[in-house]
């Protein structure tokens, strides 16, 4: 059984989501699989059957190592880095001395800038090792997506069913669902960086009603004050036009069920927009400085101009907080564009060619040269 090791960087808020993500589909191909993990505490709330003191755990059928432990551990035959990540020098320099072939896959985010125009490409090769980049999207021209295991997500497409799936989700937070109104649901999951209080005062004071679903975290400490709330604790507030609802630490499961029924999402974070966009809901995802993701050309391409720029706006608004409330109306007007658009982005991502299948293919193939013939666009691979 060949075994795969999967590193992120230590300052990537998405890379346990799309770690863990990745890890399960290759461990459903028989191998053997490790997850680096910088926060076992933080990933032991996402899911249920992980010890926050334990540093070596199995979550199903993958391994969770807190990241210390690289430094020691032997070295594994594969080795993924995700988005930039850098292993530990001293687990690369025994990596490189191990007698065995190997195999290193440099994944690169869909949103990145950078354009292979293949979907795997060899960087570099030793006598025993090989390093390839994977360029992931979802064109034939990519390596595919990482995409929530074992799932597949419908689209609610009926009022009844959204309001009776809300009920159910309010049932098991022990809330009344008769308390919950208004005319749009909203998600909040974002640090307090993002240009908040004056985005949030609009929406008390407008004339639209929204109930807006508060995360667990930092951002929820900051407002628990304005509707005398305590943090953490679920529950229901209204001011004005608002009705905020207080979310406990949530596992990933019940989150994508928040993220399902709710009309927009607002986030600072890759992997929840990300989440978001594979069911079919519109999200927001803040730009705090020049240098942030911007996910608006991969969301849009090169369709739809004027949406992706009301698109934006309101990334570069809630990050920067100019003009913010008159974006954040551009696009509450244009809402039911945003959900059909939602909708076309959550078929593309369904679509996408099967990540895992392309690195086990290039895994059992001895030449580079027929790797890239393999996957080149030129070429097509029959199995994508």
């Amino acid at each position: 059984m060949s075994t795969t090791y999967i590193f992120y960087s230590s300052d990537d808020s998405c890379g346990p989501w799309f770690g863990l993500q990745l890890a399960r589909g290759l461990a459903e191909h028989r191998m053997r699989v490790r997850l680096f993990c910088h926060d076992v505490p933080a990933l032991s709330v996402a899911q249920a059957h992980l010890d926050p003191r334990v540093v070596i755990q199995h979550l199903g059928q993958v391994e969770v190592l807190d990241h210390r432990l690289a430094r020691n551990v032997g070295a594994a035959r594969n080795l993924v880095d995700l988005f930039g990540a850098v292993p530990p020098a001293a687990y690369m320099a025994r990596y490189f001395s191990q007698p065995t072939s190997g195999n290193r896959y440099s994944l690169h985010a869909p949103w990145s800038t950078q354009d292979a125009g293949t979907p795997i490409l060899l960087r570099s090769q030793t006598q025993t090792h090989r390093h390839f980049d994977l360029h992931l999207g979802d064109s034939p021209q990519t390596a595919g997506l990482i995409r929530s295991f074992g799932h597949s997500h419908l689209l609610r497409n009926s009022p009844h069913s959204t309001l009776a799936a809300r009920a159910s989700l309010l049932s098991l937070l022990g809330l009344p669902s008769d308390l919950i109104s208004g005319e749009r649901s909203l998600y909040l999951s974002a640090s307090p960086s993002i240009a908040w209080p004056k985005w949030l005062q609009s929406l008390i004071e407008g004339e639209t009603t929204h109930c807006l679903f508060i995360e667990y975290g930092e951002l929820q400490q900051h407002i628990a004050p304005i509707f005398s709330r305590v943090p953490g604790q679920p529950g229901t507030s209204s001011l004005g036009g608002l009705t905020v609802v207080f979310l406990p630490p949530l596992l990933w499961a019940l989150e994508d069920e928040v993220l399902t029924l709710s009309d927009l999402v607002l986030t600072d974070r890759t992997d929840v927009a990300f989440r978001a966009a594979e069911r079919g809901t519109p999200a927001i995802r803040a730009r705090l400085s020049s240098v942030d993701t911007d996910l608006t050309d991969w969301c849009f391409g090169r369709t739809q101009t004027a949406l992706a720029e009301v698109h934006r706006q309101a990334a570069n608004s809630f990050g920067s907080g100019r003009s913010l409330v008159e974006s954040f109306d551009a696009v509450m007007a244009r809402l039911a564009d945003f959900k059909a658009h939602a909708r076309q982005l959550q078929t593309r991502i369904g679509r996408a060619p099967d990540l895992v299948s392309m690195m086990l293919t290039a895994s059992d193939i001895s030449s580079a040269t027929h790797v890239e013939r393999l996957f080149a666009p030129t070429e097509p691979n029959p199995m994508l």
